[in-house]
């Protein structure tokens, strides 16, 4: 009986002590997963904070970007222009000792000049704040990018609007991104891809508004996680204001291709 019951003593002790290290173990590996998941978390959240980072730098270097363009655009053409007025006023006044000298041909070569200023001023005006979008909606807006386009040499637009009621009613600075959005794609086309055609397309989906980009350029090698252009990153840095999910599709030779969901 002694015996029999040092046995059960014994075969207790060692169900405890089992039990004990089962459940020591279980903590041990709660715990290691736990870690893993704190460092994943972390690294998912440094990865976020270098993507804002990187993003914010783009919109920063963007406004840079802008502000030369601006100042060199204002120095090259209005400057320019004005140079040449008063260049032609005081050879006018030169040759003919006062102004009152058979004025016709003055007066029309001040006019070309007044009217190239006045030109350039308007293109500088409606790149800072493009009027018709504020005046008549995103859909003029778009149209006028699309014709601008039309009635140069490199490219032609191919414009296929769905849903205007519903992108005119976009509230403004989400009309404004998206305009931009559309703005930057077509000026990387003009300037990078070689090509001659581009169709945007606007449609809508039970929840979310659809725009599609297209051109038949030269394309490129997309890495999402690769270090982007000024334009591109523009791009992406307007689409998240707008809080939108896209897509690329590019390759050599293929053309470029981006298609973006923005949330009703």
């Amino acid at each position: 009986m002694l015996a029999q019951a040092d046995n059960i003593y014994l075969l207790i002790i060692l169900s405890m002590a089992g039990t004990f290290s089962m459940i020591v173990t279980f903590v041990l590996i709660h715990f290691r997963n736990l870690h893993k998941l704190s460092a994943q978390a972390e690294q998912l959240q440094h990865a976020r904070l270098q993507y804002q980072q990187e993003l914010l730098a783009a919109v920063i270097e963007s406004q840079e970007a802008e502000r030369r363009r601006i100042g060199q655009d204002l120095h090259d053409d209005v400057g320019t222009a004005l140079s040449n007025l008063r260049m032609t006023v005081e050879l006018y006044q030169h040759r003919n000792g006062s102004l009152a000298a058979d004025p016709s041909a003055f007066v029309t070569s001040c006019k070309t000049i007044i009217d190239k200023v006045m030109v350039e001023v308007r293109h500088i005006s409606h790149n800072l704040s493009p009027v018709s979008l504020h005046l008549y909606g995103f859909t003029e807006a778009v149209e006028e990018l699309a014709d601008m386009l039309n009635n140069g040499r490199k490219l032609r637009c191919r414009l296929d609007n769905e849903a205007p009621a519903l992108f005119d009613a976009l509230p403004g600075p989400r009309a404004t991104a998206l305009y931009r959005v559309v703005e930057e794609l077509l000026h990387n086309a003009i300037k990078h891809s070689a090509g001659q055609q581009v169709q945007l397309r606007f449609w809508s989906e039970p929840d979310a508004l659809v725009f599609s980009y297209q051109d038949d350029g030269r394309g490129m090698v997309w890495e999402p996680a690769a270090k982007k252009g000024m334009g591109l990153h523009n791009i992406e840095s307007r689409l998240s204001i707008l809080h939108a999910t896209y897509s690329v599709q590019t390759a050599p030779n293929a053309g470029f291709g981006i298609v973006a969901r923005l949330p009703l």
